[in-house]
């Protein structure tokens, strides 16, 4: 290998036949219950270049003790427990248990934040049910409950830059902000925005109210923004999946109504606000419910959707036509889906060069119900149908995304740039095919050729990126359920579904 190869990450080798990852710690517990959750501590040294002000000013000197003493640090669970797994190096217990009272609900999802107040105390916030504990991994106990959500919670998004923002979705239609460093407003409970036509205050409980008549927070933490679900362009089904951009104020959801939404983020600086009209909506993208999202670019998203099946109808050919022009209903199988989609209205809502943007941004109908201002770059499906594997992504400005899929004993790995593009289709000359029936012909057709190209012969992932096979010495018969890729691109978490864990790290 030339010196230029070595000096390229292994991610940018498209001659790599394999990735240099090394199975280096197996946790069996092979009558254990199916894990779930994997999340690994996001953040290393570099990290310190991509967050707030609040910690690049003055923790330049302590962040290095604060990722040495965490880095490597695991989350693992189901519905019922979690656990805290140390790094790699770490001697002693093997792993801690998470002591939380699931009487409230079971856990649906788990996620890392950090204290605005203490910069260098990481938290974990949990989800139990409809109700959101903040857990101080330092102190090992609970900190915080807030309410607030009608149904139950499906996700949880923390900001990149400001980690105390922690966005959660859910079943009830809705997407709720929180800011961890604020302390809830419990002179004033019932401050909440006017919703027209009203002109006072709303008392509205979830999913549609800031402030209800009870207590929604104990400890630290409060709810500024509710994006609502159905009236004018919100949801209309669950709400599964969320992602704060990097740069702008604004975040992208998915859900089970098989839209993508854009939303403009208006509570960073402590306003509460409702909103029900994103600046991009569309179903165009998926035929299924949105499993995940993820911001690649400014103005470009990473999507995946379910395995679905749909009718479908066909015209009969003569030979079973018992009436001319007769039409039979089918059902038809649509694997899970990997879309990259570009925003097309970025630049029209933040104009480049400007520093300054309006607090209050509104696009128009074609905006927030049925957008055709995007394009897609490119469209795979999974394999395994009907089976939809899980997906992970990790990456950010000075990590190339990489994509993560998981399938039986096997880790697909893929770099989202090296994903192939849709090949152009010509702009169509027909009024009636302009806008929105020329995008949904156009990515149907594309689809067709990709269906074919990558899953004939199931030969999709040695097309598009490298494997990490398990020994069936360590798997015992399990399965992948759950993965996570952590520091700065050099470990990798499993688990698995009897309860085991794995760790691979990259070899120097």
């Amino acid at each position: 290998m030339d010196n230029d190869s070595e000096q390229s990450p292994w991610y940018r080798d498209s001659r790599l036949v394999e990735p240099p990852f090394q199975l280096v710690k197996c946790f069996k517990n092979l009558r254990g219950p199916s894990y779930r959750f994997v999340s690994l501590f996001p953040w290393n040294l570099g990290s310190l270049q991509s967050l707030g002000e609040l910690y690049s000013d003055h923790l330049s000197n302590e962040w290095p003790r604060f990722v040495q003493t965490y880095a490597g640090l695991t989350v693992i669970g189901n519905a019922e427990e979690l656990y805290l797994v140390p790094s790699v190096s770490s001697s002693g217990k093997q792993k801690k248990q998470i002591r939380l009272d699931t009487k409230a609900g079971p856990i649906t999802a788990v996620a890392w934040a950090l204290n605005g107040g203490s910069p260098l105390e990481p938290l974990l916030v949990i989800a139990l049910s409809s109700i959101v504990c903040v857990y101080s991994v330092r102190l090992g106990e609970p900190t915080s409950f807030l309410r607030g959500h009608g149904g139950s919670i499906t996700s949880i998004a923390v900001h990149p830059r400001v980690p105390f923002y922690v966005c959660t979705t859910s079943s009830d239609q809705t997407a709720r902000i929180y800011d961890l460093d604020r302390f809830p407003d419990d002179a004033n409970p019932f401050a909440n925005p006017f919703w027209n036509p009203g002109t006072g205050p709303s008392k509205g409980g979830a999913p549609h109210g800031l402030r209800p008549s009870e207590r929604t927070e104990w400890g630290r933490g409060q709810c500024t923004t509710i994006l609502a679900g159905g009236r004018s362009g919100g949801h209309f089904a669950a709400v599964t999946c969320a992602a704060f951009h990097p740069t702008f104020p604004l975040i992208a959801t998915g859900g089970m109504d098989r839209v993508v939404k854009i939303w403009r983020v208006h509570g960073f600086k402590g306003v509460l606000n409702r909103e029900d009209k994103p600046l991009y909506s569309s179903t165009l993208v998926h035929r299924s419910s949105v499993a995940s999202i993820a911001w690649l670019a400014e103005d470009t998203l990473f999507t995946h959707c379910t395995s679905t099946e749909f009718s479908s109808q066909r015209v009969v050919p003569p030979t079973e036509q018992s009436i001319e022009g007769e039409e039979k209903l089918e059902w038809v199988g649509s694997p899970g889906r990997i879309v990259i989609l570009r925003w097309l209205g970025l630049n029209r809502f933040f104009p480049p060069g400007e520093t300054r943007h309006q607090e209050v941004q509104r696009g128009c109908v074609a905006d927030y119900q049925e957008s055709s201002s995007f394009t897609v770059i490119a469209s795979i499906p999974l394999p395994y149908y009907p089976h939809t594997p899980h997906l992970n992504v990790f990456g950010d400005v000075y990590h190339d995304h990489i994509i993560l899929v998981t399938h039986g004993r096997s880790i697909r790995l893929l770099n989202a740039s090296h994903v192939p593009h849709l090949e152009a289709t010509e702009f169509p000359t027909d009024d009636e095919q302009f806008p929105t029936a020329f995008v949904a012909q156009t990515r149907l057709r594309a689809e067709e050729t990709t269906d074919a190209k990558w899953l004939r012969k199931n030969e999709w992932v040695g097309s598009l990126g490298w494997t990490i096979d398990l020994d069936p010495i360590f798997a015992g018969g399990e399965s992948i359920q759950a993965v996570d890729m952590g520091l700065n691109g050099g470990m990798i978490a499993a688990v698995g579904s009897n309860g085991s864990m794995w760790i691979w790290m990259k070899s120097m």
